[in-house]
């Protein structure tokens, strides 16, 4: 019997928390997005009243009380270096649902899937951090079969020409934004803050990545140097390295300027932001206050499951923030198709079309090629008799 390739044993050595993790990752992403629909309809879902912000950090601040010792062990030194990507992450949220409000949904998701795209290119810049051949081709699927899938709404977008500028630079800076997030927290995790190895490489490779500049200069630089020192967190061992649920509790330290923003702008102009909005909604009028209020506790839930399964999983393997933006692009194509099911007969721009159907398609081939693509290539060259050394790639 063939021995598996050293993809797939990378893929069978991952931790069975990191497949719980990508499940209920994957899925609360079609559940925010289907419950951030209904918000709308139901008139509660104007970027300015900062509810769906605030509702994914009060999820995730939740998500993180299961681990009593995460938050006794939590270092303050830790916390203020961490400070500024939650501060980024705070940033990024602003500017992604000011861009659906700006842009529409269709233009802003498929500018949105260039997270994948900053995520190989922050991990490149800032570790030194490189992708195969083959993961770039699926990253380039995902990219494409999403603005496919898309390609209706985007047609039957009526905002001004001004507003959808203005929605597509907020849309792209969001992806920018949460890609540098993805990244930083993947080092943090896997790397740099945990005190763990660096990069495992394929026996049969010749190419040697180094990612913290101590063992050979090759692939270093003077910026991932840089990197590398500045999100060090100088850990000794498995008992001071950061933890999945540690990073959780830091970031949802967003949960203070999105409360503060509620109660000094939200509150005092709740007239105008929420309540007249839903009585104008023609979708709220049948249903109560008591529906609505409801669906915010289900989408806090929702965010709360989703930020867990996203720090369980943006932690393992050295390019794990680049598979964690392309299960982003997976949940847009999941989103199409689960919101054609839910909200066809009330809303026709979200049923099915041909290029809807064909554009999710293509993302989930397209994902699935990105997590296997190695192993099948280097199974083929072995067959075809092709000097493997040359073109090996990295076990990750």
């Amino acid at each position: 019997p063939c021995a598996p390739g050293p993809k797939m044993s990378s893929l069978r050595s991952l931790p069975i928390k990191f497949w719980i993790g990508l499940f209920f990752f994957d899925a609360t992403g079609l559940s925010n997005s289907l419950l951030a629909n209904e918000l709308d309809l139901l008139g509660a879902s104007d970027p300015l009243n900062g509810l769906q912000v605030l509702a994914l950090y009060v999820g995730q601040f939740i998500g993180s009380l299961g681990s009593i010792h995460a938050w006794r062990t939590l270092k303050w030194k830790t916390v203020r270096k961490i400070l500024p990507l939650v501060f980024l992450d705070v940033v990024s949220n602003i500017a992604y649902w000011t861009a659906l409000l700006k842009a529409g949904s269709g233009i802003t998701t498929v500018v949105y899937t260039s997270i994948v795209v900053f995520s190989a290119i922050f991990q490149y810049v800032l570790f030194g951090k490189t992708l195969t051949v083959s993961q770039l081709v699926g990253i380039a699927g995902v990219t494409g079969f999403v603005g496919l899938a898309a390609a209706s709404q985007v047609q039957n977008n009526k905002s001004s020409a001004g507003q959808m500028l203005l929605g597509v630079i907020l849309a792209a800076a969001a992806a920018a934004g949460f890609a540098l997030d993805f990244v930083i927290a993947n080092y943090l995790l896997d790397l740099g803050g945990s005190g763990r190895n660096s990069e495992t490489v394929d026996e049969n490779s010749v190419i040697v990545v180094n990612l913290d500049g101590k063992d050979g200069e090759a692939k270093s630089s003077p910026l991932v140097q840089t990197a590398g020192e500045r999100y060090s967190l100088n850990s000794q061992g498995d008992d001071d390295r950061l933890t999945e649920t540690q990073l959780q509790v830091i970031m949802s330290l967003g949960i203070v300027p999105s409360l503060i923003y509620v109660l000094c702008y939200t509150v005092p102009f709740r007239e105008e932001l929420i309540i007249q909005p839903v009585n104008n909604s023609e979708h709220a009028k049948a249903y109560s206050w008591g529906y609505l209020w409801m669906i915010y506790v289900f989408f806090i839930m929702s965010n709360g499951i989703h930020q867990t399964g996203y720090f369980h999983i943006v932690g393992e393997g050295p390019i794990a923030a680049v598979t964690t933006s392309v299960n982003k692009g997976l949940q847009s194509a999941m989103v199409f198709l689960g919101s054609a099911f839910v909200y066809c007969k009330i809303q026709h721009s979200q049923c099915l079309t041909v290029e809807k159907v064909v554009g999710a398609i293509g993302v989930s081939l397209s994902v699935v090629w990105y997590a296997v693509g190695d192993m099948v290539t280097k199974s083929a060259r072995e067959k075809l008799g092709w000097d493997t050394a040359r073109y090996s790639n990295l076990d990750d």
